[in-house]
């Protein structure tokens, strides 16, 4: 799977490491997930100081999509994930209760 970050500040390599490790163990609730975006934006206007994290994850049928806001651009991201990750698990109970 393909894990594409972008982000408007620069990123030490562990935490890009980490971010694509954790976007690819997303692919443990769907195998089919062929691509993982992941963007960072600085002061939306909403919350001053504030990063804003993303995770946009392709998948078949809808896009997951998660993202929340934080001082931090680890601890929004690891929310954002956590969120997409709380809906590939309730879409993977759906799939396997139809079987």
């Amino acid at each position: 799977m393909k894990v594409v970050i972008e982000s408007p500040f620069q990123m030490m390599d562990q935490a890009k490491r980490e971010i694509e490790s954790s976007v690819s163990d997303l692919s443990k609730y769907q195998s089919s997930m062929t691509k993982g975006n992941v963007y960072f934006k600085k002061d939306d206007g909403n919350l001053p100081d504030s990063i804003t994290a993303e995770v946009e994850l392709h998948v078949p049928g809808p896009v997951i999509f998660a993202s929340d806001n934080a001082e931090n651009y680890m601890d929004a991201f690891r929310s954002a994930v956590n969120k997409a990750e709380r809906q590939l698990r309730k879409a993977k109970d759906i799939r396997t209760e139809h079987r």
